[in-house]
């Protein structure tokens, strides 16, 4: 596989890529480069790193090399950030995805010779909150390039299957885009991030009931951390939020709050009442929450502590979306799973499924997951703070006996992740077999 790329030209030492196309600046998802080793991005692990780690040949070579060829090359866009920056529908924004690409690559990909491909593995937006297939197509037909020469991989992983319901809403096309679901964190290097785990088999150290890690105050967030709180499920569990004046982004408004509650989530009146109440507490006298760091710029992908799952018996996963048309796992799941931990995931529906497809377990009977199969947001919320609260209720002995019955998926989980390279090969192969 031979990978172009518009070389942005170099600032300070290094070479970037700002969302602002000018003359002097390109975007084609190149952030670094140090002579031999391209640098793809924010979010490992790179499409680079992986073909690397499953022995696919590549090479890397400047578009005005190629394009004074016949070789066929892909070119990668990969994103950074929300849709509206690389897509360019943020308000006053006069850059589209492809406005960076530059006039030969354009021209080759016009002809059949150049493959592009919108590599956004890292993250799993929904296409139509977003309307990201209608700017794709936009672009695509303002360039005049022909659909089969463009390919989109998503961490979204239906969406495939949005791609072709969105294509008979849009007058029933025949034909379009690639569109290939695709989870890079899958591949990442956990052993690197946290080189030592503690399974604390026995649970000796365990004194907490739960693990609960929130930087960004996404909405569904402060949703989820309200309802608990109304219940008084947070004492005894290692649980973290910021403050707004330590926050990385601002919180949202009590209006929009009371809205979420009453328009997303359904929620009864006194439900809500309570979660409002709950939520004014914790911001009047409680937050920050802090568990191992104390400041909230850093984002903490590529980092992982051992002696939170090692003093806990259960991780709350609060996935970045939880109410979008999509199924996202990330790094926030590999974790726990990294580190021999049971988990409930608060996500989009389905979720749960997903993993098992993949072939990770789950932990029904002993978690009552019920939940990841409902589709109404606010019943699903409240299906999982239920159990979270049966689960709180039991004495650190009764929770060492539940914690003991679950080893055996807790292993397998772990074996999958790290050893399982014959379904990760699969999965790569078929990936890029995908692209071709």
């Amino acid at each position: 596989m031979i990978f172009a790329f518009d070389f942005p030209r170099e600032q300070e030492g290094i070479f970037y890529r700002p969302y602002e196309h000018t003359k002097d600046y390109t975007y084609n998802g190149l952030i670094g480069f140090d002579g031999d080793y391209p640098c793809y991005g924010p979010a490992p692990p790179s499409l680079i790193e992986i073909l690397e780690q499953h022995g696919h040949e590549y090479s890397i070579v400047k578009s005005d090399v190629i394009c004074e060829t016949n070789e066929s090359f892909y070119y990668l866009l990969e994103t950074q950030g929300p849709p509206e920056g690389w897509l360019g529908t943020q308000e006053n924004y006069n850059n589209t995805l492809l406005s960076g690409v530059s006039k030969s690559v354009i021209e080759k990909t016009q002809k059949g010779q150049c493959k592009i491909i919108l590599f956004s593995s890292n993250e799993g937006y929904d296409p139509f909150q977003y309307r990201i297939f209608d700017k794709i197509y936009q672009d695509l037909d303002d360039y005049r390039i022909p659909f089969e020469q463009f390919v989109f991989v998503s961490g979204n992983l239906i969406i495939d299957t949005l791609h072709d319901v969105w294509k008979k809403m849009s007058g029933g096309k025949t034909h379009g885009i690639k569109c290939i679901p695709f989870n890079n964190e899958l591949f990442d290097f956990y052993e690197t991030m946290q080189p030592n785990v503690v399974f604390n088999k026995d649970s000796k150290n365990r004194d907490k009931k739960f693990l609960l890690l929130n930087r960004m105050p996404r909405i569904h967030r402060i949703g989820l951390i309200s309802l608990l709180h109304s219940k008084k499920l947070l004492d005894n569990t290692l649980t973290s939020f910021p403050s707004e004046e330590l926050s990385p982004s601002p919180f949202s408004k009590k209006v929009h709050i009371s809205q979420y509650f009453k328009r997303m989530l359904n929620f009864d009146n006194q439900t809500k009442s309570d979660c409002l109440k709950a939520w004014q507490d914790l911001e009047n006298n409680h937050f920050p929450l802090v568990v191992d760091v104390d400041e909230w710029d850093t984002n903490h992908y590529g980092t992982s502590v051992e002696w939170l799952y090692d003093r806990t018996f259960f991780s709350i996963v609060v996935e970045s979306i939880y109410d979008d048309l999509s199924v996202f796992l990330d790094e926030k799941i590999w974790k726990p799973i990294y580190n021999y931990h049971p988990f409930i995931m608060v996500g989009c529906p389905n979720s749960l499924k997903k993993l098992r497809e993949l072939g990770f377990k789950t932990f029904h009977p002993f978690i009552d997951e019920s939940y990841d199969s409902e589709h109404n947001h606010g019943k699903r919320m409240l299906m999982i703070s239920n159990e979270i609260e049966r689960l709180c209720k039991l004495d650190i002995q009764q929770l060492k006996k539940w914690f003991d019955n679950l080893i055996p998926i807790l292993e397998h989980n772990k074996n999958k992740l790290l050893y399982d390279d014959v379904q990760k090969q699969s999965i790569f192969t078929e990936f890029v077999e995908g692209i071709r």
